[in-house]
């Protein structure tokens, strides 16, 4: 109900009276504001003469915040509230006419009339420009050459290499997202081959486990989840399929250009394939209103607003992933700070005009589809000739093929029950409206199937698509089509991120002017050119940012890098980094030796599931910890919704309800405090100790083996000492849970 109700009122004027921009705001600001902060200077990167500048803000953020003067800063300064800023800080004041005058118009909204800023910065905006690989600084690896370069310009200098351990462990969480044994550190340490470190990278790139790893950063993104969210919140029993096939996908380096185009249009551009099916649950992989779907029928305006919004999922899923703009700010209204209509918004709703979601059956294996359809269709005539005695023969022909594999995934639904979706339509798409205020019972223009004009590359207008897949498949070739710049700046942008702990961009869900610009926009566009031109290979990107001089800096900081570049945006350290909560599960089991590395196949659940019949309560606390159907891998988890795991939501774990393009990292008492007590921490701390207890016959000798365990390196004398008398006092499950508190088991330098 809350995001119906936001989707149609969210754009009501407010209730204050608004003034009139043009006789009273823009004079006042050419008179007052527009010397400093006009077309010739922006101090503090603030612009006042222009929408789409005015209402993004400047160095210290918004200015403007429509409805509440209190909170504009610019509102604040010229009423003299700011005791340490005034403005205008030269020349006469504002009367406490024009003072008014301003409260006014930002208390009623802030309205000011389209300019054509927004379209016209679509011509000089960075992200709209097309991706022409640039000249390499001199330098040797490009990624050194463009980091050197700029950290010249801002005066600082590059930090020294990481010793052997710190790399390996670096690599290992990095690629893996498992901690290296000390069997695996030694090795590397040893490695006298000058390629060592190219070897491991190679190793760690081939292994199952890297799959496993970057799934995850992309079930973020894509917002993944094992149940419906909302208010019933049931479970999706056939959503796994979609994310064992991303685990697949990358562990096999697929093409880029496939991996998109599979999970858009799968079924149509590579029918009889396995990854063609399982990949459309991309399309159903965010939340879904069961019973705005399941209990009101599309003839009414609830049911209405319910597949507006799940269509909204899709499209907002599709472009924010592999464009990273944000189109869905565009539902009600032409997007206030990005070059995007209405008519682009709903054109991309027009593309998924006729797709619902629901339990999809498909076969591994094309020739048994084959087989099956062939024998319904001979049943069917001998249905309609003789009779139900006549297909005796059939129906056990029938029955002998295998039963087919069901993935939730997006498809032209046509199947019976209280979901119909579009199939009494016969699978044809709606027809789909540009909606006044993004209200559905205001319906205007009619609208094909298009993509975003003002984004370069194929004809933005379908015009030739007339079937649910023809549209998919023509917006497949739009977002993948050489010219398009967002898709390829977007891929290596993400990557980057997961590797540096923040991306030359640093909003990878929003390249537009709301977004940050790139830090490096000639290293961005060298690497989407590098990355779309020689196979579009995720891992040969792996390769080309972990093997250069940038990426195997040690993460020490000294006073004067702090000073100048203390949250390390010009890359002259690498940066500390927080391990994610599934890694510190990981590890946890892995350092115990608990940890299950099977792979694929329907999610475990460490919950016990109440009242599956109304309103499914998940009910962690009733779990056994000591279950080893549970010790899997974080990434095979049946993912809840409405209820996050409380261990992991408390290390920042992604919510599967939005798209998280970068995860929240905090340092809390809380997690300190699940750490140490949490039941899976407490069991696995039993485990790790009855590990090392067949490592060593002493105590001394237990704690080492364990903190080698944990950390990959060698404990010191002190260190030693301190455990083992904390071991002998408390008992070595004590000592071990310790250990596993250490913020170098949490940490990654």
């Amino acid at each position: 109900m809350i995001r119906t109700l936001a989707a149609l009122f969210v754009c009501l004027p407010g209730t204050a009276i608004a003034a009139d921009f043009a006789k009273e705001i823009q004079p006042l600001f050419a008179k007052h504001c527009v010397a400093c902060h006009g077309p010739e200077k922006q101090k503090g990167g603030l612009r006042l003469d222009r929408k789409t500048d005015a209402l993004r803000g400047g160095d210290s953020g918004r200015v403007i915040v429509p409805r509440a003067a209190a909170k504009s800063l610019l509102y604040r300064y010229v009423a003299g509230l700011e005791k340490e800023t005034v403005m205008p800080p030269e020349g006469p004041r504002l009367t406490a006419a024009e003072v008014a005058a301003l409260k006014t118009w930002i208390e009623g909204g802030a309205i000011w009339p389209d300019d054509g800023s927004a379209a016209a910065d679509a011509k000089i905006w960075w992200s709209f420009q097309p991706v022409i690989r640039p000249t390499v600084p001199a330098g040797g690896n490009p990624i050194d050459a463009f980091v050197r370069a700029k950290l010249a310009e801002k005066g600082l200098a590059p930090s020294p290499e990481a010793d052997r351990q710190t790399l390996a462990r670096r690599l290992y969480f990095d690629l893996i997202g498992l901690p290296p044994t000390p069997e695996d550190v030694d090795a590397f340490i040893a490695d006298r081959d000058p390629k060592a470190y190219e070897k491991l990278v190679d190793r760690l790139l081939a292994s199952p486990r890297y799959g496993e790893r970057w799934a995850r950063h992309w079930l973020d993104v894509v917002h993944y989840g094992d149940t419906h969210g909302y208010d019933k919140d049931k479970p999706r029993p056939n959503a796994w399929p979609y994310r064992d096939y991303v685990i697949r996908s990358f562990n096999d380096d697929k093409p880029y250009t496939r991996f998109v185009r599979e999970q858009v249009a799968g079924d149509v551009l590579y029918p009889g394939t396995r990854d063609g099916i399982e990949a459309l649950g991309f399309l159903a992989a965010g939340p879904w209103d069961f019973i705005g779907h399941a209990e009101l029928p599309e003839s009414k305006i609830d049911g209405q607003v319910a597949r507006h919004l799940d269509r909204d999922d899709v499209v907002a899923n599709t472009v924010n992933t592999f464009l990273s703009l944000t189109v869905q700010c565009a539902q009600c209204h032409n997007h206030k700070f990005d070059p995007i209509s209405q008519e682009d918004y709903y054109s991309l709703q027009a593309v998924f005009a006729a797709i619902d979601r629901a339990d999809k059956p498909y076969d591994y294996d094309p020739a048994i589809t084959t087989r099956r359809a062939a024998l319904t269709a001979r049943y069917q005539s001998a249905m309609a000739v003789g009779g139900a005695l006549a297909t005796e023969p059939l129906r056990r022909a029938i029955a002998a093929v295998p039963p087919p594999h069901y993935v939730y995934a997006g498809t032209v639904y046509t199947g019976s029950g209280t979901f119909v979706g579009t199939g009494a339509a016969g699978g044809k798409p709606r027809p789909i409206f540009i909606l006044a205020r993004g209200n559905v019972t205001k319906p205007g223009k009619e609208v094909g199937p298009g993509g975003i004009e003002s984004v370069p590359g194929g004809p933005a207008r379908f015009t030739t698509a007339k079937t649910d897949g023809q549209r998919r498949a023509a917006l497949a070739n739009w977002l993948t089509d050489k010219h398009n710049p967002f898709v390829w700046r977007s891929i290596v942008n993400r990557v980057w991120l997961y590797h540096f702990g923040r991306g030359i961009v640093d909003t990878p869900n929003d390249f537009g002017r709301m977004g940050q610009r790139p830090t490096h926009p000639e290293l961005l566009d060298w690497l989407a050119c590098e990355f779309r031109d020689n196979g579009q290979s995720l891992k040969r990107l792996h390769k080309l940012i972990v093997t250069s001089a940038t990426y195997r800096q040690a993460s020490t900081a000294t006073p004067a890098g702090l000073a100048a570049d203390a949250g390390d945006r010009f890359y002259a350290r690498q940066t500390r980094r927080k391990l994610d909560a599934e890694a510190v599960r990981d590890s946890i089991l892995a350092v115990a030796g608990r940890l299950d590395l099977t792979m694929y196949g329907p999610g475990f659940q460490d919950f016990v599931i109440q009242k599956p019949e109304h309103s499914p309560h998940y009910e962690y606390q009733l779990a056994d910890p000591d279950d080893s159907k549970a010790h899997r891998r974080a990434v095979y988890r049946f993912v809840v919704r409405s209820k996050s795991h409380p261990f992991l939501a408390a290390l920042d774990c992604a919510d599967p309800s939005i798209s998280v393009d970068k995860r929240t990292e905090t340092i809390t008492p809380q997690q300190a405090l699940a750490q140490l007590n949490d039941r899976l921490v407490l069991t696995m701390a039993r485990h790790f100790a009855a590990r090392v207890k067949k490592l060593a016959p002493d105590p001394r000798g237990q704690v080492a083996a364990a903190f080698r365990l944990a950390t990959a390196r060698h404990p010191t004398d002190e260190e030693i000492e301190l455990l083992t008398k904390y071991a002998v006092t408390y008992g070595m499950d004590n000592a071990c849970r310790v250990i596993l508190n250490l913020s170098e088991f949490a940490f990654v330098d």
